[in-house]
């Protein structure tokens, strides 16, 4: 049933969505082929990777592609790049010639890609997802068997790191991304079973997971050493965002409403945040750094398969079929600071609904003014005040937790009542604990 409701949603969304083509605009593509990953370190160095091997590399902004040799004749899943000269990439490998392999080839290069060598993972039947190096010698990959490898001789060895067992399930991981040397971040999960994420404080030598839902969380995008926000969800219950606004203390799983697979997590601005649906022709982009999302239809109906900013004005977005989109600059400063404050005064419902302890509420305001967000127990009691000051108008997330400031509140039903500029609404909420 729930299955059923999904897809009504979204055919009922698709009839009204917004269109992409103002925001992404088509980009000179050297192939047909299937585009799977793309890197830029910076507004003009960027490779994009794709089916049989296949990487292209730009040094002038994507107005010319050169294609490089790699060597390998399976996609290229993972790009990752330190500058314009050392690079990392990942391949599957099936060779059935004695001695048989089954896994993965990691692909180095040390001149921006004008040589890429190759080697095998030393452990054959581990299918590796993605790649992330600190520096030149120091990395880590991760992949079908739920184990994160750490290297610090730029791959000649590959070690095992500690992953706490009381949560070490064996789920695949699917993405690495580290804030500094020491704090670091991973996702992964398994369809229909639970999404995990992992946090390491010690340089990626030992690591500790938590479930934070039902479904894989695929992509993750590190804001600062407190927020990080993950795109996953699967074929039957559609999208989902998980995120933290206190470095992995907590996470949240906010299951969307709307089919597709959020696969790719693209971040132009604190408050512009892309995400790519991979099943359906159809990004969700947030205007308020990730309270409220809308579904933007890709251009010429494409399936994307991967993003990146690489600053506020350069993006870029590949997939199928060998497209390549680049996000429409001209647009900054005319569209996006429009759509960014809200028509009128709006307060949304909480989530996750029900929660235990955090949740998120949000709100927009639609001019300078005071603002009033309170919390009360089921008997009217005020248990926090968390907004009580005058706010300029745009979209605002605050988070609640049950036992901030020393309180520690029993499990039921609360309120929480929004104040501001003549406008007032109140919304219920449930804690379960």
């Amino acid at each position: 049933m729930k299955k059923i409701i999904i897809i009504l949603l979204f055919l009922l969304i698709s009839l009204t969505k917004g269109y992409s083509q103002e925001y992404w605009l088509s980009h000179n593509s050297p192939t047909s082929r299937d585009l799977t990953s793309v890197f830029f370190i910076d507004s003009l160095n960027g490779w994009i990777g794709g089916d049989s091997g296949y990487i292209i590399h730009t040094t002038d902004k994507g107005k010319s592609w050169i294609n490089q040799s790699t060597g390998v004749n399976n996609s290229i899943h993972s790009l990752y790049f330190l500058n314009d000269h050392r690079g990392f990439a990942l391949s599957f490998e099936f060779d059935n010639t004695p001695p048989a392999y089954f896994g993965t080839r990691i692909l180095t290069t040390s001149d921006g890609g004008n040589t890429w060598n190759n080697s095998l993972f030393p452990d054959s039947n581990i299918f590796l997802s993605t790649i992330f190096f600190i520096d030149s010698l120091k990395g880590f990959t991760g992949g079908s068997n739920g184990i994160i490898y750490y290297t610090t001789n730029t791959g000649e060895t590959w070690l095992e790191s500690v992953i706490d067992s009381g949560f070490a399930f064996g789920f695949p991981i699917i993405d690495i991304e580290f804030f500094d040397r020491e704090i670091g971040f991973a996702s992964g999960g398994s369809f229909d079973i639970a999404g995990q994420m992992f946090k390491t404080t010690d340089g990626g030598l030992n690591w500790r997971s938590v479930i934070v839902g039902p479904e894989p969380v695929l992509d993750l995008y590190v804001v600062d050493s407190l927020n990080i926000l993950c795109a996953g969800g699967d074929f039957e219950y559609g999208a989902s965002i998980v995120s933290t606004t206190n470095s992995g203390a907590n996470w949240i799983y906010n299951e969307l409403g709307v089919f597709g697979i959020s696969n790719a997590i693209g971040y132009r601005t604190q408050n512009e945040i892309w995400v790519s649906l991979n099943l359906i022709d159809s990004f969700l982009l947030s205007t308020n750094g990730g309270t409220k999302w809308d579904l933007i239809a890709t251009p010429n109906n494409s399936i994307i398969n991967k993003m990146t900013f690489a600053d506020s004005r350069n993006g870029w977005a590949v997939g199928n079929n060998g497209v390549i989109y680049k996000y429409n600059s001209s647009l900054i400063n005319i569209v996006n600071n429009g759509i960014s404050i809200p028509e009128k005064f709006i307060l949304y419902q909480n989530y996750p609904n029900p929660f235990n302890p955090s949740t998120n509420l949000g709100f927009g305001i639609s001019e300078l003014g005071f603002v009033s967000l309170k919390v009360y127990d089921a008997q009217g009691k005020e248990v926090a005040t968390l907004v009580n000051e005058t706010k300029a108008p745009g979209y605002y997330n605050i988070q609640f937790s049950a036992t901030g400031g020393g309180s520690n509140l029993a499990s039921g039903v609360y309120y929480y009542r929004l104040e501001a500029g003549g406008f007032v609404q109140t919304k219920r909420m449930m804690l379960l604990k």
